[in-house]
């Protein structure tokens, strides 16, 4: 176990896998569901596109990297609609993964890495976007949609469950490095 992968343990991830960064894809119908309003961030948020970038710019950065580590958190639910618990899973995966981005800062790691989360940034109870800078743009994480990866794809990948069985909820991120 590389020195990240022991880092994102430590942190507590429920499920983790590798795969090559070279095998990611950034696809433009992923990004397309973001402008259809899947999530109705679209537009509203720092974190999410048009702001965060461009496809052509996320695909050459994933290039640029040899492997990526995905990250999950998964929730246990007590029915098909325990809200509750999913969106506990989905805050508990977004500190993970934070956790995760200080503990490579303390070692000195983030400079080389690029990390992405699930769902958009939630750092501010109100985003500043379009109006003023982003508070927090050392700290603001995109997620896996906004970079146009297929999230189920990327899992299978890594040789990692999408999905962990009946009354589950699995919230994933990913952390590229060479």
């Amino acid at each position: 176990m590389n020195k990240i992968e022991q880092l994102a343990q430590d942190v507590g991830f429920d499920c983790m896998g590798t795969c090559s960064a070279r095998d990611l894809v950034a696809r433009p119908e992923v990004r397309a569901m973001c402008a259809a309003g899947k999530c109705q961030v679209y537009d509203h948020s720092w974190a999410c596109p048009p702001a965060c970038g461009e496809l052509e710019d996320f695909q050459q950065q994933m290039n640029a990297y040899e492997h990526c580590l995905v990250v999950q958190t998964v929730g246990e639910m007590e029915d098909d609609f325990d809200f509750e618990t999913m969106e506990e899973a989905g805050n508990l995966q977004k500190q993970r993964v934070l956790d995760l981005v200080e503990a490579l800062d303390a070692a000195g790691l983030s400079a080389d890495t690029m990390t992405l989360s699930a769902g958009t940034c939630t750092l501010c109870k109100e985003c500043t976007y379009p109006d003023e800078p982003c508070r927090f743009p050392d700290k603001r994480l995109v997620s896996m949609e906004a970079a146009g990866l297929v999230v189920s794809e990327v899992c299978e990948l890594a040789d990692i469950p999408y999905n962990h069985g009946p009354q589950t909820i699995a919230y994933s991120g990913c952390v590229l490095y060479n």
